[in-house]
């Protein structure tokens, strides 16, 4: 084979790969951006076997859209369910968990392919510490429209939207907002960028950026990490915005509330080192309180002794201020 014809097998094998390697990229993207309206859910990357993994890689995620399978009483909680829209019109509903003489507010938002009734234990451990509770789906979630996700990015005016409708209705202050995971992420955009006014952030693993969240889930499915900057881009533009800008630790630095921030030290999602540069990077009050031993789970339920008292300690040292402010208004 000539040299000529051997340059031009390796470019049109490179511009193969190339065109393969997007296309895959743009079809994963839309793969985890995009719930499903029936079908099983594609089960965490620890629980498949390697025969299952090169499937969910050739054939891309499942995810129905998350529905709520119980409410606030089957943990014993009066609620109402109310709903309130979003500056770019889409209805959002929530479940209002109200609190004899309570002490404020929290605001709680669910993570990534969830809903609000993954939080009922939390609402719960709020709701015993004296605080009235507002659980919200986001779009594409439980009750609200939509049928997408933007891993946190346009959720953030989900969070702006019930960090309004709290204020507007002049609910107890102060105002709290618990997110997890993606509802920490969309949490530091809204405060960060949309500029949200809550009183006390409570945030859990939030992910530092888009593509450390993506390279992450990668790694634990075992799909080459090479690909994600394509995914990123691709997941990005087919949602409208740039993938590579959806940094939280970047909103942080604008973030002046304070903030507790819970990690659990063997998270395959969010590295100890994200947790570490999201709270260096927050401009006021901070503490970081790290799991010993725990990963991508509910930090309450594996370990309710030490996520009550710190969180409890934390909202203590905060909330008589921030509730004395507002009561001399």
């Amino acid at each position: 084979m000539s040299r000529s014809r051997a340059f031009r097998y390796a470019l049109g094998t490179l511009a193969s790969v190339f065109v393969l390697a997007n296309a895959m990229a743009f079809f994963h993207g839309r793969a985890m951006t995009h719930f499903s309206a029936a079908g099983t859910r594609t089960p965490r990357a620890s629980e498949l076997t390697t025969a299952q993994k090169i499937g969910v890689v050739l054939r891309g995620v499942n995810l129905p859209r998350r529905l709520n399978e119980q409410d606030p009483s089957a943990w014993s909680l009066p609620f109402e369910r109310e709903t309130f829209k979003t500056r770019d019109g889409l209805t959002i509903e929530a479940w209002r968990v109200p609190a004899a003489a309570p002490r404020g507010s929290v605001v709680l938002l669910h993570g990534y392919a969830d809903r609000k009734a993954s939080l009922l234990r939390e609402a719960q451990a709020f709701h015993e510490m004296g605080y009235e509770c507002l659980l919200v789906d986001f779009r594409g979630a439980g009750g609200s429209d939509g049928d997408v996700t933007s891993i946190g990015f346009h959720e953030a005016e989900d969070v702006l939207a019930a960090v309004t409708h709290e204020l507007q209705a002049s609910r107890p202050r102060p105002l709290i907002v618990f997110g997890v995971s993606m509802g920490a992420a969309a949490t530091l955009r809204a405060v960060g960028v949309l500029h949200a006014t809550p009183d006390v952030l409570v945030l859990q693993y939030p992910f530092a950026t888009l593509r450390d969240a993506v390279t992450h889930r990668f790694a634990a499915s075992g799909v080459p990490t090479a690909v994600v900057p394509l995914f990123v881009f691709w997941g990005g533009a087919q949602m409208g915005f740039d993938g590579f800008s959806h940094n939280p630790a970047e909103y942080a630095k604008a973030v002046r509330v304070p903030t507790l921030l819970l990690q659990g030290d063997r998270d395959d999602r969010v590295a100890m080192w994200e947790a570490r540069l999201i709270v260096d990077r927050l401009a006021g009050p901070k503490q970081l309180e790290v799991f010993e031993g725990l990963g991508h789970v509910s930090l309450l339920k594996a370990k309710p002794e030490q996520w009550t008292r710190v969180v409890g300690d934390f909202l203590r040292r905060f909330s008589p201020a921030l509730a004395g402010v507002e009561a001399g208004h």
